[in-house]
């Protein structure tokens, strides 16, 4: 079973078998190839002691018993595994620190797998066990982390089209657990989230996180909405709602986000009036704590502000007029008329009627506006300076002007490119090379 691992692993592994050391690729990244999906994190495992790897190599960081090694572009992580190295004495040991599935070595000069889980066989009869090598107990308490990897790993295996079940001594160790999850930075916590909400099931993976307390304590304004009953306009609760918008929505992360967040406001200004609960003004309660939970969670400037900004609007009524249209669209800005279409359209799939009929005629009504608008300009880019920012990783400054110039000379003559997919890449292309 040949394995694609990257050509900077299997570099570090040549130069350390040359010095006689051993040297396997390891981890989730073998995890990732067997899986036949691109590896996210690099690492190898080896006898030579972290000091011996940082002599061989030119730009290294040394993090206690690994060291980062940067091959090219790629950022590697060399564990160094035998009793005066760390605590894993052998390969066996250090195998053994984790999940099942990552439990894995690979030799890509050999062509040898070691995958004492069978994690191989597991894949080809389709179904995958998640499960943590040694007490689950330990391992939660050791690094709280893993409590949001067990989503990670459901999101996974999902984006490999395989069945996946979680082992009934990890499941029970993960509710037990579950308030170590509090412990967890929350730049950790920002990117696990980021990765399980952009897998093919988001509602599922956010429903098994309520359901072992894990949510409670990562995302404990969305735990809230749970058993928030509604109106007769939904069938579900506003969690559940807010699980039924996420399924529906585009796989974007900002959408994705204002999915989730959209609602948040509810139970903080649930009222009734003539026995019909509402919420009044729950989107300016929610946008406002979309930004402090994002915030929180150390997302940049113009992510917070792209997905308050949606928060806060996805009330909107449905202009009645031609001019009524034109000012909706002075006011929200063009750059966000499609991001507002999708968030209705996933709350409307979202519950009890379904009926799209009245926003698809507001489209119609908004592209016979635009067909009468004034020519094209910077302000009618599907980005704004807030996504510039977002998209270069810059803070406010001349290079924001600069790039919405560069991309208004490339839009204006071929409107077809102003959507956010080609602007994004278009950005990128011309100033990240």
């Amino acid at each position: 079973m040949q394995l694609s691992i990257p050509a900077p692993v299997i570099k570090i592994i040549s130069i350390l078998r040359q010095a006689g050391y051993e040297a396997y690729a390891a981890g989730e990244g073998v995890r990732d190839c067997l899986l036949g999906l691109e590896p996210q994190k690099l690492k190898v495992a080896s006898s030579a002691p972290p000091e011996v790897v940082e002599a061989f190599f030119d730009r290294t960081l040394r993090l206690q018993n690994k060291v980062l090694v940067r091959e090219g572009e790629a950022f590697v992580h060399v564990l160094s595994f035998g009793e005066q190295h760390c605590a894993a004495g052998s390969l066996s040991d250090l195998l053994e620190q984790d999940f099942t599935v990552n439990a894995l070595a690979y030799d890509p000069l050999e062509d040898h797998l070691i995958d004492p889980w069978q994690l191989a066989d597991q894949i080809a009869s389709g179904e995958v066990m998640i499960r943590l090598v040694g007490d689950p107990n330990s391992r939660f308490q050791e690094k709280p982390r893993r409590l949001l990897e067990v989503f990670y790993l459901m999101k996974l295996f999902d984006d490999a089209d395989l069945q996946w079940q979680v082992f009934r001594e990890t499941e029970e160790a993960l509710v037990r657990c579950a308030p170590a999850a509090e412990g967890i930075h929350p730049h950790r916590v920002r990117d696990l989230l980021n990765r399980v909400i952009m897998g093919k099931q988001p509602d599922i993976y956010l429903e098994e996180m309520r359901k072992t307390g894990v949510l409670r304590y990562v995302l404990p304004e969305l735990d809230a909405t749970y058993g928030i009953e509604q109106n007769d306009c939904h069938i579900k609760d506003v969690f559940g709602h807010t699980l039924l918008v996420m399924r529906e929505i585009r796989p974007e992360l900002h959408l994705r986000w204002a999915a989730l967040l959209h609602d948040i406001g509810k139970p903080q200004c649930i009222g009734l009036h003539e026995g019909t609960v509402h919420f009044y003004g729950h989107q300016v309660i929610g946008s406002f704590m979309a930004r402090r939970i994002l915030r929180r969670l150390g997302f940049s400037r113009g992510f917070i502000e792209k997905v308050s900004f949606l928060v806060y609007h996805h009330m909107y009524p449905y202009p009645k007029t031609p001019k009524a249209v034109r000012r909706f669209i002075n006011k929200m800005g063009l750059y966000n008329l499609g991001d507002l279409l999708e968030l209705r359209r996933a709350d409307i799939l979202g519950g009890k009627y379904r009926n799209l009929s009245n926003l698809e005629n507001f489209k119609r009504e908004i592209d016979s506006v635009l067909f009468e608008l004034p020519p094209f300009s910077i302000k009618n880019l599907a980005l704004n300076g807030f996504d510039v920012m977002e998209v270069l990783g810059i803070e406010p400054g001349p290079l924001v002007g600069e790039a919405l110039e560069y991309l208004f000379a490339k839009v204006k003559d071929n409107r077809e490119l102003n959507n956010r997919e080609s602007l994004t890449a278009l950005l990128k292309e011309r100033f990240e090379s």
